[in-house]
């Protein structure tokens, strides 16, 4: 899982579980591992791919398009920028918690523009190690920052170099609800499954609506 994906199917996964009940949940796991091999967040990762071989839960299935992936992110063009809008809560909340706390701000915008290790990183940015890594490791997993190369160190050993996902982000207040934008390179976007995917239920669900 590369760019923005680990990003939106934490979020999608989440949602997911809470659109659909605990038994369902449960059967559709056990159904996916013996057929594919996948766990649940591989699932939603290739949704696209393992959809038509999952006939006994077209229901849930349906509802899952229907109600998370077609209301989850949607493109907007300004100029030559690609924005995604936040449509989803679960996402939503991660984003504003995350960009919240100065310490992991501070980390997304030491990485924006150039790639670092973790030391070197909590160094410019004045962090303490101990929180440092965790804080750091906390958005690794929730893919906010991505690995995208290694550099030797004055020890000669190799550091993963790491990179944040987001360019900018957007936040306003639309009367009682709060509009999220966030800007990620374009050729993340374009090679995103989840972003084509989501697309395109979008793009299906209003051809249907105008026949």
């Amino acid at each position: 899982m590369e760019g923005i994906d680990r990003l939106l199917v934490n979020s999608l996964s989440e949602s997911i579980r809470s659109e659909l009940t605990d038994e369902k949940v449960s059967r559709l796991e056990k159904k996916i591992a013996e057929d594919f091999g996948l766990g649940f967040d591989e699932f939603v990762y290739k949704f696209g791919q393992v959809r038509k071989s999952l006939f006994a839960f077209e229901l849930e299935l349906k509802k899952i398009e229907d109600n998370i992936l077609r209301n989850f992110v949607m493109l907007e063009k300004h100029g030559d920028e690609t924005w995604l809008v936040v449509k989803n809560d679960h996402l939503t909340e991660v984003l504003l918690k995350t960009f919240a706390d100065e310490d992991k701000k501070r980390i997304l915008d030491a990485t924006r523009e150039k790639a670092e290790s973790i030391p070197r990183v909590l160094t410019q940015c004045g962090i303490p190690n101990t929180s440092g890594y965790r804080k750091m490791n906390q958005m690794i997993d929730e893919g906010f920052v991505v690995p995208v190369g290694l550099a030797e160190t004055f020890e000669g050993k190799r550091a993963i170099l790491y990179k944040s996902v987001i360019q900018k982000i957007h936040i306003s207040i639309d009367k009682n609800d709060i509009v999220t934008k966030i800007l990620v390179p374009e050729e993340i976007i374009t090679s995103s499954p989840l972003v084509q995917l989501m697309t395109e239920t979008i793009c299906g669900a209003k051809k249907r609506l105008a026949n």
